[in-house]
């Protein structure tokens, strides 16, 4: 029961984070889009052992759906990132900005519902690209079917991809390098074997 009403609080913490970055950062957003040359579109993997909760990052905008849209899909985002450990502040703290497009088009049967995510490190130069789309059967404007199951699974998707390709950062390999030795250090103090890092870790360079 805590640990529920824990991850309901993150992520309560989490959508006001990203609803306060969605709000007054789109000249921050602007400069970025000017200084991003370069950019990686392919799928990362997660990184196995790595937390990405040591790369912090703040939602700066969410663009191409009606506002209806993107407030119900920041909010879903935002409850699947904190279950992904993804840590989300403000833009003063984060170590990544992201910024978040949406897209809807009829297909045959229905439409394609699609998002795209722009990592941005801050010096405001993209570092990652992730996208991906599913398509919902029925008939009417394409946003029209952009439910609220549609739009968590999407919402599901989106944070699997930024959580992998947080994990694979700098600063949440650093963190979660550290990770063990705390622990260590706390366990010693307690007067308690001290766990083992994961092979994977040790073996890091």
């Amino acid at each position: 029961m805590e640990k529920a009403q824990a991850r309901r609080i993150s992520a309560l913490a989490g959508a006001a984070s990203l609803a306060i970055g969605l709000a007054g950062c789109n000249d921050l957003v602007r400069e970025a889009d000017a200084s991003a040359p370069t950019t990686t579109s392919s799928r990362l993997l997660a990184r196995s052992g790595v937390s990405p909760s040591g790369a912090s990052v703040a939602f700066v905008t969410v663009e191409g759906a009606p506002s209806a849209v993107v407030a119900r899909f920041s909010q879903q985002t935002a409850a699947e990132a904190a279950r992904r450990e993804v840590s989300v502040t403000d833009v003063s703290r984060a170590h990544y900005l992201v910024r978040g497009y949406l897209s809807a088009y009829a297909v045959e049967g229905g439409a394609a519902i699609g998002y795209v995510w722009d990592v941005f490190d801050k010096s405001h130069r993209r570092v990652q690209r992730s996208e991906d789309m599913m398509v919902v059967r029925g008939a009417g404007d394409p946003w029209s079917l952009a439910s609220d199951q549609a739009l968590a699974s999407l919402a599901a998707k989106s944070a699997d991809d930024l959580a992998a390709v947080l994990s694979n950062t700098p600063e949440a390999q650093i963190a979660s390098r550290q990770a063990p030795a705390a622990t260590a250090i706390a366990a010693t103090a307690q007067g308690v074997p001290a766990p083992q890092a994961p092979a994977g870790l040790r073996a890091y360079r």
